[in-house]
């Protein structure tokens, strides 16, 4: 049966061909949505978990969460050092660290931090910066590159390629983080006095000297946290957000823009279900004769509706893997533009609810097949 059913499929292949593009289309739209959905959102609260305060020069509170979470957007500025050793001899805060962006390594963005912004991560091989021009590189970087502990990196002023090169003073590789699955996979980081020195503010040792775009923070308790919060809040030079809270705001907005997907996935598979059904009829019609010489010689109206169950079953089963397969092909592609965004897709990630969704596509392209062929089989349409 399984020969006579591929037999039948090969006959009628470009109908076959047909059924298979719709489903497949409709299937991998809604494997992307819902995966891309969960690691964006899984994503945003892991990297948000860690800091309850970032301050910054005044601005857009989406730009300076994003800027310093997730290494995307320009920093919206400069504030001076003094606040962050103000700020470090605050009993009332746990961690501060400084945040400065501005420079890159072939549009690969630089931050001049601490150590201690990298205490999360894992080094694969090296040692972290601890001089001047050194630096720890994320694991792609060091992969897209061909980069390894030793190697020397000339830098250029900017976000992106094209600016003034920084020969003078390139930075020494010491260390290469694990991969992550996150942005810092794609980020370059070193001190930030290297930082102030590469543009010249030598006397990093005056702090007073030294800018920084943003400070991260973590307080002691939720009391003290609100009293920091409103004592920097009154300047109006700066800017002091919650990146748990600004990053829900942006999570609603995913949320809202997924919902829609949701939606337009559920229709697609409506639409599938009737182009399914008719093309399934259409076939059946079209195999009457056939079935009739199959009953002619002596098969039973039941081997025949296996052997069209089993025909579908096939044409199911190999749409819902293609879909599968389509799905991770696109994650990969979709990899370089999103990891712009901060966003880092693991082709490797699999939720329960994709098999879910792969399950209904296949049950979705089988059942049309069974209640025609049922009702063949009551009306034993032979004999018309």
């Amino acid at each position: 049966m399984f020969k006579f059913a591929f037999k039948n499929m090969l006959i009628k292949k470009v109908k076959i061909i047909l059924i298979i593009i719709s489903i497949v289309i409709s299937a991998t739209v809604a494997l992307l949505a819902y995966n891309i959905s969960e690691q964006v959102d899984k994503g945003f609260k892991n990297t948000a978990a860690y800091y309850d305060m970032i301050i910054g020069p005044s601005g857009s509170s989406t730009q300076l969460a994003m800027n310093t979470m997730f290494f995307t957007e320009k920093p919206l500025g400069t504030i001076s050092y003094e606040y962050v050793e103000e700020l470090q001899k605050d009993n009332r805060i746990n961690v501060v660290v400084p945040f400065t962006m501005g420079d890159s390594y072939n549009g690969v963005k630089i931050v001049g931090t601490t150590s201690v912004f990298l205490d999360s991560k894992e080094l694969k091989t090296g040692e972290m910066f601890e001089d001047k021009f050194e630096a720890v590189i994320g694991y792609n970087v060091a992969k897209r590159y061909g980069l390894e502990i030793g190697s020397k990196i000339v830098t250029s002023h900017g976000l992106s390629e094209g600016g003034h090169s920084h020969e003078a003073n390139p930075l020494v590789i010491t260390g290469i983080l694990k991969e992550t699955k996150t942005a810092y996979d794609n980020v370059i980081f070193t001190s930030i006095h290297t930082v102030w020195a590469t543009h010249h503010h030598e006397g990093s040792e005056e702090h007073e000297h030294g800018e920084v775009c943003a400070i991260l923070l973590k307080t002691k308790s939720f009391n003290y946290y609100n009293a920091v919060k409103q004592q920097y809040s009154e300047s109006g030079n700066l800017l002091v957000i919650n990146p748990a809270e600004v990053l829900r705001e942006v999570l609603e907005n995913v949320d809202m823009s997924s919902q829609i997907v949701y939606i337009m996935c559920v229709i697609i598979l409506i639409m599938n279900i009737f182009i399914i059904s008719v093309i399934t009829l259409l076939n059946m019609y079209d195999s009457k004769g056939e079935i009739s010489l199959m009953r002619l010689i002596g098969i039973s109206m039941k081997k025949i509706n296996l052997i069209y169950i089993i025909q579908n079953g096939i044409i199911g089963l190999a749409s819902t893997i293609l879909a599968f397969l389509s799905s991770r092909l696109c994650l990969s592609l979709m990899g370089d533009y999103v990891s712009s965004m901060g966003i880092v897709l693991d082709t490797n990630q699999i939720y329960v609810m994709e098999i879910v969704i792969m399950l209904i596509v296949f049950i979705i392209s089988v059942i049309p097949t069974i209640i025609c062929t049922v009702n063949m089989s009551r009306k034993d349409g032979i004999n018309e």
